[in-house]
């Protein structure tokens, strides 16, 4: 399991995650591990992702997707990341056995982009999320506003919210997130630090870890 927090204020995007992630052995077994889920876009966007464990080698796919062909601006990258990250999930659940996925409850998968626009005054910080909970294709664009819990935390989303409507800094937004990360892993095995934390601004994409 993964947590995944983000939010748009008049500075840029905050976004935070936990570095925990989960495998099993031939017995099924779980297993307990560290793993970065969050990788820059070019100099102004991000990628995080989360649920089944593949999600992670797909945006790394995706980050070299972005980084050969150039593309520069969030709106151009949101518009390729569904058909791109749908057509190499579809083609790993082909190599990994999907029903064997989902007797393993391992179908649900997120992934979260951010990123500036070189385009828009009015909406220069971007966020768009795709997911399936059923191991579903094409993944589906899910209809957010300017902050996102995945999976959906009512305390942490409505408190999120509320931060973001009252424009708090990205500062006061990191805290937040970094706290609410440490209490989630006080009592969900699956959510575990290091956290990852990320910001953009005009001036670009940047990397925090606490």
């Amino acid at each position: 399991m993964t947590q995944i927090l983000s939010g748009i204020c008049s500075e840029g995007i905050m976004v935070a995650t936990d570095s925990r992630a989960t495998r099993f052995d031939e017995e099924g077994r779980e297993h307990n591990f560290t793993v970065d889920k969050l990788f820059p876009l070019g100099s102004h966007g991000f990628i995080v992702s989360g649920g089944m464990g593949i999600s992670v080698e797909l945006s790394k796919r995706f980050k070299q997707y972005v980084e050969e062909r150039r593309l520069v601006g969030i709106e151009t990258i949101i518009g390729t990341a569904g058909a791109y990250l749908s057509d190499q999930y579809r083609e790993a659940l082909r190599n990994m056995g999907q029903a064997k996925a989902i007797r393993q409850g391992l179908d649900r998968i997120y992934f979260l982009l951010g990123g500036y626009s070189f385009k828009s005054q009015d909406k220069p910080f971007q966020l768009a999320l795709w997911g399936s909970e059923t191991g579903e294709l094409p993944l589906q664009k899910i209809e957010i506003g300017n902050s996102v819990a995945v999976p959906r935390t009512l305390a942490g989303e409505t408190r999120l919210f509320r931060m973001c409507q009252a424009d708090s800094t990205l500062m006061e937004l990191l805290e937040f997130a970094n706290e609410f990360l440490a209490k989630q892993a006080e009592t969900n095995p699956q959510i575990g630090p290091p956290f990852r934390f990320g910001t953009v601004t005009a001036r670009g994409f940047a990397r925090l870890e606490r």
